[in-house]
Order: C-alpha cells, then sequence, then structure tokens
C-alpha cells in the first residue's frame, strides 16, 4: 500500500453527513487552511514550481498558474490551484489539492491527507521523528476541524465582523483563522470542543471569572509601579466586578481564568491549601470577560486591567505557560515611560501607546514553591466603554474572508473611497499613508532613535480609527518587548538595571532581524497582501510607498540605521519558521537560540517590481 492509500485507510471521517451550513463551513475551513500551510511550507523550503504554461502531464482539474510540489521519494506530487501569487508568498490558493502518482494518476485529496504525504516526505525537515510527523499531522487534521467549528458559529456574523463597525472585544473575537503563514493555526490542545465554545475568542462568547481569596503569605508577586503592589492591582479589579462576598483583611481577592482554576484545583498541595483556609473560593464574579485573540488574555469593558492567565495550552507553536523573565518585561514598561527618553518618544508619537503590563501574581505551594500555572499579569486597559469603538487588531483586518468576500482592511478602503469619492488605488494609497503615520512610524522610530523594540506582528497591533483611516496604534504583549544596544546604552543611567532578569537587551544582529520580521514581514507585508489580494491595490504599488517612507526615515538624524539599511539593502530577511516549528513539534518560547528557529526569504524591498495581478478564476 503507498503512502496515500495508507493515509486514505487510516484517516477519521470528520464531515460525515454534512448539512449545507457545515458543508459550506468545512469546504472554507479546508480552503483557508490549506492557504495557511502551503504558504508556510513554501516560503519556509523552497519547494514548489509555479506552471504557467499548458503541459501534457498537468493533472485535471488544475487550471494555470498552478502550483507543483514535487514528492521524490514517493514519486507523486502535489498540485495546487492558485487565485493569487504574491510578492511576499503569502499567496491565494484553491482548493481540492490534487495528488499524482508517478503513474500519472490523479485524484482530489483534502489537506489532512496532503500533510501526511508531505510529512511522508523525508527531505522535507529531515530532522523530524517520525513520532513527531505523526504529531504534526494529527495537529493539521484538528486544525482544519477546529477552524470550521469556529466558522459555522460565527457565519451569521460574516456581515458585521467583515463590514460594519465593530469595537475592540469584537475585533478580538472575529479572528476565525488564525496566524496565516501556519500549517496549524488553529491547533489548540488538550481544549476539548466544550472548553474552546467556552473560553475560545473566536467563538464570540462570554464567561465569568473565578474569584479566590488567598492569603497573603501564599502569594507571590511583582509590581512595577511604586505607589501600588501586586496585590492592589487584583483589588482594583475585585473592586470593579461588585463582588460582595467578605474578603478576610489577611487575603488578598485573587482572578483566575476557570480553566486554570479547574486544572490547579486537582493538585493535592492546592486540595490541602484549601483545606488550611490558605484559599478561599469566592466563587463566579457578577460581570462577564471576553478573550481576546490570544485566548489567555481576556478583557472586560468595566475593568482598569486586562488579565492575562498561564494557561496549560499548546497554542499553533507554543505552551501557554507564563515565565517569570516574560513577566518582568512588562514591569519594565512604565518604568521606561518615566524616562527622560519614555517622555521623548511619547511627545513625539502621543497617538501611539505601549500598553503596560505592571504587575503580576501567583500562588506559592505548601512548600513555599512559586507556581508558574497560577500566574496571573495585569495589563493597561484603554478600552473601556466608548473608548473601544472604532478599535480593530491588525490581524482581524487582514484575514481572508472564509466565504470569498473582501478583507476587512480592503472595506475599509473601499467605504473610504467611497466616502471621499476616490478610485480605489488612490483611496488605498491615502489609507496606507495613515497606518504608517499611525503604526509604522512609530514603532521604527522606537528602534532607530532610542532603541526599544517592540515585537509587532499582527496579533499585538490595534488600531483605533476615525471613520475609516488608521489614526491611533496599540502595542501590545510586553513578553515581546526589549532593548537594542543603543537602548539600553540611553536608559541605563536611568534605569541601570535594564534588562537584569528578563533577558531582553539584544545585540544589534538579532535585533534587526526578529523586529523587522515582526514588523514589516508580518504585520507590513502581510497588510499589503490582504490588500491587494481584494484587489484594491498592487502589492508593488504598496511596497513602493513602503520603500518610499523607510528611505524617508533612513535620511533623517537617526541614531541607529542599521535596521533601517537592513531592510533596505539586504538581499534576504529572516523570518519565523512556522512550519519547521511545527513539524518538530518545538516549543517556541523556550528554545536556547531564538534565530535557530528562522530562515531567510528574498527581500522584495530591495528589489520593487512590477505588480502581480489578481488571476482570473
Amino acid at each position: 500500500m503507498d503512502t496515500l492509500a495508507q493515509a486514505t485507510a487510516s484517516a477519521v471521517d470528520v464531515n460525515a453527513a454534512p448539512t449545507a451550513a457545515t458543508e459550506n463551513a468545512d469546504n472554507a475551513a479546508e480552503r483557508l487552511s490549506a492557504n495557511c500551510f502551503f504558504n508556510a511550507l513554501i516560503r519556509e523550503t523552497g519547494l514548489g514550481e509555479w506552471i504557467t504554461e499548458s503541459r501534457p502531464w498537468i493533472p485535471d482539474g488544475i487550471a494555470l498558474p498552478a502550483l507543483r510540489i514535487a514528492l521524490p521519494a514517493q514519486g507523486a506530487s502535489l498540485w495546487l490551484n492558485a487565485s493569487y501569487r504574491s510578492l511576499f508568498g503569502r499567496h491565494q490558493f484553491n482548493t481540492p489539492i490534487r495528488y499524482q502518482d508517478a503513474q500519472g494518476h490523479s485524484r482530489t485529496i483534502n489537506l489532512a491527507l496532503a500533510a501526511h504525504v508531505i510529512a511522508s516526505e523525508p527531505g522535507i525537515f529531515p530532522q523530524a521523528e517520525p513520532r513527531q510527523r505523526h504529531q504534526f499531522t494529527e495537529r493539521v487534521q484538528m486544525s482544519v476541524r477546529n477552524m470550521a467549528q469556529a466558522i459555522r458559529a460565527r457565519q451569521d456574523d460574516f456581515p458585521r465582523l467583515f463590514g460594519k463597525a465593530i469595537d475592540f472585544a469584537e475585533a478580538e473575537q472575529a479572528l476565525l483563522c488564525g496566524h496565516s503563514i501556519h500549517p496549524t493555526p488553529k491547533s489548540r490542545e488538550p481544549f476539548t470542543d466544550t472548553d474552546a465554545e467556552t473560553y475560545a475568542p473566536e467563538f464570540g462568547n462570554t464567561f465569568t471569572l473565578q474569584w479566590l481569596a488567598i492569603h497573603a503569605a501564599r502569594l507571590e508577586g511583582k509590581s512595577g509601579c511604586s505607589e501600588l503592589t501586586a496585590a492592589d492591582f487584583a483589588r482594583k479589579v475585585w473592586a470593579s466586578e461588585n463582588m460582595q462576598d467578605p474578603v478576610p483583611d489577611t487575603h488578598v481577592p485573587v482572578p483566575m481564568h476557570p480553566w486554570q482554576w479547574q486544572r490547579l484545583r486537582q493538585y493535592p498541595d492546592i486540595a490541602r491549601l484549601i483545606e488550611a483556609g490558605d484559599i478561599i473560593e469566592l466563587g463566579q464574579g457578577c460581570k462577564p470577560w471576553r478573550a481576546t485573540s490570544s485566548l489567555r488574555a481576556i478583557h472586560a469593558g468595566h475593568s482598569p486591567y486586562m488579565l492575562k492567565f498561564s494557561l496549560s495550552l499548546r497554542l499553533t507553536n507554543s505552551l501557554r505557560t507564563l515565565l517569570p523573565h516574560e513577566m518582568a518585561r512588562g514591569l519594565e514598561i512604565p518604568q521606561v515611560r518615566s524616562t527622560p527618553i519614555g517622555r521623548e518618544f511619547a511627545d513625539r508619537y502621543p497617538a501611539f501607546s505601549v500598553l503596560a503590563e505592571p504587575a503580576f501574581l501567583m500562588l506559592r505551594d505548601a512548600q513555599g514553591e512559586a507556581l508558574s500555572e497560577s500566574m496571573v499579569l495585569f495589563r493597561e486597559n484603554p478600552f473601556r466603554e466608548t473608548a473601544a469603538d472604532n478599535c480593530c487588531l491588525l490581524a482581524t483586518l487582514t484575514q481572508d474572508h472564509p466565504f470569498g468576500g473582501m478583507a476587512r482592511a480592503a472595506q475599509l478602503v473601499a467605504r473610504y473611497g467611497e466616502r471621499r469619492q476616490l478610485d480605489t488605488a488612490s483611496a488605498c494609497a491615502e489609507w496606507f499613508e495613515a497606518f504608517m503615520d499611525a503604526v509604522l512610524e512609530p514603532l521604527l522610530i522606537a528602534q532607530a532613535d532610542y532603541g526599544l523594540l517592540y515585537g509587532a506582528h499582527q496579533q499585538n497591533l490595534i488600531i483605533r480609527f476615525e471613520n475609516e483611516l488608521p489614526r491611533a496604534g496599540y502595542f501590545r504583549d510586553c513578553q515581546g518587548s526589549g532593548y537594542s544596544q543603543l537602548g539600553a546604552e540611553l536608559l541605563k543611567p536611568h534605569l541601570p538595571n535594564l534588562g537584569s532578569g528578563t533577558e531582553n537587551v539584544i545585540d544589534d544582529v538579532m535585533a534587526n532581524r526578529l523586529f523587522a520580521y515582526y514588523l514589516i514581514v508580518n504585520s507590513c507585508f502581510g497588510l499589503i497582501s490582504a490588500l491587494a489580494a481584494a484587489g484594491v491595490s498592487t502589492e508593488s504599488h504598496l511596497l513602493s510607498l513602503l520603500r518610499a517612507r523607510l528611505e524617508k526615515l533612513q535620511a533623517g538624524p537617526r541614531r541607529d540605521r542599521s535596521c533601517l539599511n537592513y531592510l533596505l539593502e539586504a538581499d534576504e530577511l529572516w523570518a519565523k519558521g512556522n512550519f519547521h516549528c511545527a513539524i518538530i513539534g518545538l516549543n517556541e518560547t523556550t528554545t536556547e537560540d531564538p534565530l535557530a528557529i528562522y530562515h531567510r526569504m528574498p527581500n522584495p524591498l530591495k528589489h520593487v517590481i512590477q505588480p502581480q495581478a489578481r488571476i482570473a478564476s
């Protein structure tokens, strides 16, 4: 039995007897997942031959242009139809996928089977072990299933989520597809379907917090604010909940994620602390909270702080437990903001904010050891009440519409053009310039003039809109913050312990590669691809606007031009290898060398080329 036959024989049928709605959701999830999967594969490996001219050996059902992926060890190949080719590698493929065997016979297969034959090819990521390859194919299949589950649940909301005014919480819960260049964008372990429907953001639901009263001696915490303790932050959230339960003077009210507490409560040490009265279960909170796009961070309009929890989940590349050095990074942000350097940056870009994470708390077990699985982090929340209106994270703006409509960013551009009576190309150019004003330039100047590094990927960037135009930007998730050598030089006279215990003062080569990946490759290239694929502009035109902005900044009185030089002059840029991480099962957050999971890709900024038009279907 050949590789495909073996996989077919053992495949689980997750789509038996579909209803019409289920079939639509399943087809959408299959297509979107295939785009994420194959864009990650071909960008990281260089696999894939574009076929643009008719050949007698092209399988039935394949139109040109098409992508052929050779599987030499199996004497076979995979074929995909393309509706859009991207300069950045975020192509648009149409399903179904065709499998062609050594005799030239072909058949339609789904992504789960395609992932199996890819993982069975020994030359593709040869370091991956058989066990890892098997786990990888299971995660691909479950990611498709999870995405279909969310699409079915939210499909009636699509007109609003993609085309109407939404607020911060709605935008956070509108990210249905996940990372656009990742083989398992919706993998989540060990969440059950019920867990996902209750706690995962894409289902649009709310839940209440689990509140505990914990003896102060059983808590470990830190605050980055001299006037407030970590316990004070918890009390502020408690007060916003309007809970009536009395809390003993010796105890601190502490919020827990319900899923987190269900697991912690099973620990024998925790049971002993409950029995001893060191932990008192106060019950469920009174007000609703919503998961944000990262799932473990949650938001409520009534609370002065968002909360981020340590959850024993594997989502995409990482186990989502919080680490002490990551928490310490958030404590530095308010201190950095209070320095002359921080104040100068804020004065230059008052419409751009970095959301501090000024405190965290976690339990000590019966032996006095801190339990990282119990950690809760407090994050500033500017998105309260009406201040949450017209705010949207970048990933929601750029995600593909499951049923083939325009991405939200492109719909904003189209509405802006209609209101201003502009052609779509002109409207898109003005919109993109506004994005660079509000989001891109502040982050680039933070790096180039102050040595402040913010890992601004699509899920870490939030944009506030006035009408349809970007007018303010926010960076969140201080786990991805750091300082270049320039930053250390400027800040250490004011903060002599900068970087102590945080592991985030970075040498310039690594700093430039990581910073440029997140802000330019992930965020800017992702946005440009989404706009161009929708037909409101071309990649080359928007790329030329991006290059012009980079050149303008490079020509200014910069303290550090090294990153701008890298972006404009390097033949290749470094990009994160999500396929690599997924197929070997790597926990991205604990790898010793972050660049070990990166790969090189051609730098489209080095030579801005002519536009690649949308291909007629």
